[in-house]
């Protein structure tokens, strides 16, 4: 028997909206990732410093994933490493797992990524992205499942040169923000599968309300600027790209830089916040921190 025509697009439909949810999950761990060291700020040498944070993800109001990140260095090194995953209705839906690591040195107040290896689970299908970057600017990658099985545009070989992960470049946005410059400039990316640059701007301070911290909040505003790699469904682009995500950056104590306690991203179907709930590892269940207040829920 035929499928019913009304019954096949709810499924499109649905599948859609469950991949806008997933690829904002995602890309707000990756986000969450841009943490630096006073250390680094200040263009100094010090002993290895660990910072962890975790936060909770909310879509429409609604609990939808979590996200534990850590960052090390040591001296002029850093390794940023995030874990996220979905939970809720978002869980049942579509199952998602997923590990992030970039490393790599700070050179002349700008990040060199040496390595970025992101695996997960997706859906039952485990995807996975490997990065290599040469001292020579070259950029040599394996990516899993590739650009014409995942139904994409391979990206030309002449725009991958000079290009780094998206935590590199989140990671030297807040440096620039930690040394007074503000979070303005522009980044040149690649994720193992999408070409894409960041486009950095200042926004006003706002008031913020979430279970770990509430007050004023300097903002960073990130857009992303597609280049190539991008779906072959042009239908799904339009659905899922994001105009902007603004990232809350507040100083909690005097021997942290400034931290992302809020996220806030487009995410087509309603604001998808993140809230910080901890610093220093999580200290309570994923969705288990209560907000401080009715409006800090994003509806």
């Amino acid at each position: 028997m035929a499928a019913n025509p009304s019954s096949r697009c709810f499924r499109m439909l649905r599948s859609c909206h469950v991949n806008i949810m997933v690829n904002w999950l995602i890309k707000l761990a990756a986000l969450l990732a841009c943490v630096v060291p006073p250390s680094l700020a200040a263009g100094g040498l010090v002993p290895e410093q660990r910072i962890e944070l975790a936060y909770d993800v909310y879509l429409g109001g609604f609990f939808a994933g979590s996200v534990d990140l850590t960052t090390e260095q040591t001296n002029a090194r850093y390794l940023i490493a995030t874990t996220s995953r979905s939970h809720g209705l978002l869980d049942f839906l579509i199952e998602l797992r997923r590990r992030n690591k970039s490393q790599g040195q700070f050179m002349d107040h700008q990040a060199r990524p040496s390595r970025y290896v992101t695996t997960g689970v997706r859906a039952g299908e485990a995807r996975s992205v490997e990065i290599e970057y040469g001292a020579d600017g070259d950029v040599r990658f394996t990516t899993r499942p590739s650009a014409a099985e995942d139904k994409r545009e391979a990206v030309p070989p002449h725009h991958l040169r000079g290009t780094m992960d998206p935590l590199s470049a989140l990671y030297q946005a807040i440096l620039r923000f930690g040394k007074g410059a503000g979070c303005m400039g522009r980044s040149k990316v690649f994720d193992g599968r999408r070409r894409y640059d960041f486009q950095f701007e200042t926004i006003d301070e706002g008031q913020t309300d979430g279970p770990f911290y509430s007050g004023l909040a300097s903002i960073c505003r990130v857009r992303q600027i597609p280049i190539a790699g991008f779906s072959k469904q042009t239908w799904l682009p339009l659905l899922t790209r994001p105009k902007w995500t603004d990232i809350w950056l507040a100083k909690l104590r005097d021997n942290l830089p400034p931290l992302p306690v809020r996220l806030q991203a487009d995410a087509g179907l309603g604001a998808m916040v993140a809230h910080l709930v901890a610093v220093g590892g999580r200290k309570q269940p994923p969705g288990s921190a209560q907000l401080s207040n009715p409006e800090a829920r994003p509806e």
